[in-house]
C-alpha cells in the first residue's frame, strides 16, 4: 500500500508543477518541422515531485542514513548541471567531468557495486563506469516525444518488483516515486508533446536508476548469472547509445556529434510515424523487462534460453533498421 501512495503522491505533484515549469519560458531548440521549441524545464517537476514524495514516507518511516544523504545531495549536482546544460548547451567533456564530480561524491557514500569475487577498486572502478553510461544513455536516449519517460516506467517497474521480493524499501520507494512523477509529466510529453524534461530530467532520471540498480540485491550466491540481471533491464538505453556510436563512427563523425542515427528515429524514419516508433520501443523495453526477471528469478536453463533471445532480437533488429538511410 505505501508504494501505491508514493505513485499518486508523486504523480499528483509532477502533474501540478509539469504546467508550473512552462512559466519559466525556456525553450529547447526547434526539432525539424518546428518553428519554435518547447517549454523544458519539465525535469524540474520530475525531481521535485520524486524528492517530495520518497523523503516524505523516508522521514515517516525513519529511514534516514548516509546512502540517503549521498544520493539526495548528489542529485542536486546532476540537477544543477542540467539545468546550466539546458539554458547553456555545455560541451560533452564539461558534463562528464560535472558527473564524475557528482558520482565521486556519491561513492564516497557507500553506492558501490559488491561483486565479492572482485578486490575494491574494481568494483569502485565498475561503479564509475556504471554511472556514466547509465546516466548518459538516458539523456541521449531523449531524442522522441514520451520516449524516456515510458522508458524509465517499464526499468522502474522491473527494479521495483525486484526490491519488492527482496523487502528493500529503500529502494522501492525511490522507485516508486520515479514512477509517478514521470507519469505525471508523461501527460505532457507524450506526442505531440507540450513539454520536454530537458537535460535536468533526463540526467537525474539516468543517475537515480543507475544508483538505486546498484543498491538492490540481485544474486543469490547459488545464482551468478542473476548479477547480470541490471545490466539487461537498462540494455535498451545501453543498445541505443551503442548503436548511435556505431552508426556514428561508420559515417566518419565524432562520437558526440549530434545525428538523427538514434534507433527510434531510424524506426520512424522506416514509415512507423512517431506514435507507433514509441509504443515499438515501449514493447522492446517490457520484452527485456520480463527476459530480466527471468534471468533474475527463473531457473538456469530458462536464463539461458532468455539472455540467448535478447541477444537475438538485438542482433535481427539491429540489423533491420541499421540499413535505414539516414541525412546528415
Amino acid at each position: 500500500m505505501i508504494y501505491a501512495i508514493v505513485v499518486l503522491a508523486s504523480f499528483v505533484l509532477a502533474a501540478f508543477l509539469s504546467p508550473i515549469t512552462i512559466r519559466l519560458n525556456v525553450f529547447s531548440k526547434p526539432k525539424k518541422g518546428e518553428a519554435k521549441g518547447k517549454p523544458c524545464l519539465g525535469g524540474i517537476a520530475i525531481f521535485s515531485a520524486v524528492v517530495i514524495a520518497s523523503a516524505s514516507v523516508y522521514f515517516l518511516k525513519g529511514i534516514c542514513s548516509a546512502k540517503l544523504t549521498g544520493l539526495l545531495a548528489s542529485s542536486v549536482l546532476i540537477i544543477l548541471l542540467g539545468l546550466i546544460d539546458d539554458v547553456k548547451d555545455l560541451k560533452p567533456i564539461i558534463k562528464i567531468l560535472l558527473e564524475s564530480a557528482a558520482i565521486i561524491f556519491l561513492i564516497l557514500f557507500g553506492f558501490v557495486t559488491k561483486i565479492a569475487f572482485l578486490p575494491a577498486w574494481c568494483n569502485i572502478l565498475i561503479t564509475f563506469a556504471w554511472f556514466l553510461l547509465i546516466t548518459n544513455a538516458f539523456n541521449l536516449l531523449d531524442i522522441v516525444d514520451g520516449l524516456v519517460s515510458g522508458l524509465v516506467i517499464i526499468v522502474s517497474a522491473t527494479l521495483l518488483v525486484v526490491a519488492l521480493i527482496n523487502k528493500d524499501i529503500f529502494s522501492g520507494v525511490a522507485l516508486a516515486a520515479l514512477i509517478g512523477a514521470h507519469l505525471g509529466f508523461l501527460r505532457y510529453n507524450y506526442p505531440p508533446a507540450r513539454l520536454y524534461m530537458g537535460d535536468t530530467g533526463s540526467l537525474f532520471s539516468g543517475f537515480l536508476l543507475a544508483a538505486i540498480a546498484i543498491n538492490i540485491s540481485y544474486a543469490p550466491l547459488e545464482k551468478p548469472i542473476a548479477l547480470i540481471t541490471p545490466l539487461l533491464i537498462m540494455s535498451l538505453p545501453l543498445y541505443d547509445t551503442l548503436f548511435l556510436i556505431i552508426m556514428r563512427m561508420k559515417k566518419g563523425k565524432s562520437i558526440f556529434s549530434k545525428t538523427d542515427d538514434h534507433f527510434a528515429l531510424r524506426l520512424a524514419m522506416m514509415g512507423h510515424g512517431a506514435r507507433k516508433s514509441l509504443w515499438i520501443m515501449y514493447g522492446f523495453s517490457i520484452f527485456l523487462a520480463i527476459s530480466s526477471l527471468i534471468v533474475a528469478f527463473g531457473p538456469n536453463p530458462a536464463a539461458i534460453a532468455a539472455l540467448i533471445a535478447v541477444f537475438l532480437v538485438f542482433i535481427l533488429m539491429g540489423k533491420k533498421v541499421g540499413v535505414v538511410k539516414v541525412e546528415d
